[in-house]
């Protein structure tokens, strides 16, 4: 559902459940979407982020903390984006 690139609406509804969470299960599958995901789906990823976790400094910290956690993942796609979306966070 994450990368279903003809219904975008859909990727992007999953991944704001998913990281309305606010754990680093539910996070971790969209770096991991990310990395596969074609421009369009990628920018509906992107937004989902932007409008679930950087509404305020607190949650930018929330989700600081929840991608350096996953800066050091095995999963080299999961890792890259994590530190790509920490990057304007710091």
């Amino acid at each position: 559902m994450l990368l279903d690139g003809r219904d975008t609406f859909v990727t992007q509804e999953t991944a704001e459940a998913l990281l309305g969470h606010w754990d680093v299960l539910g996070l971790r599958m969209v770096p991991a979407a990310l990395a596969n995901a074609d421009d369009d789906t990628g920018d509906h990823l992107d937004a989902a982020i932007l409008n679930v976790c950087r509404q305020s400094e607190k949650d930018e910290e929330r989700l600081a903390a929840l991608c350096s956690a996953l800066t050091s993942d095995a999963d080299g796609d999961v890792s890259g984006e994590a530190r790509r979306i920490l990057r304007p966070l710091r």
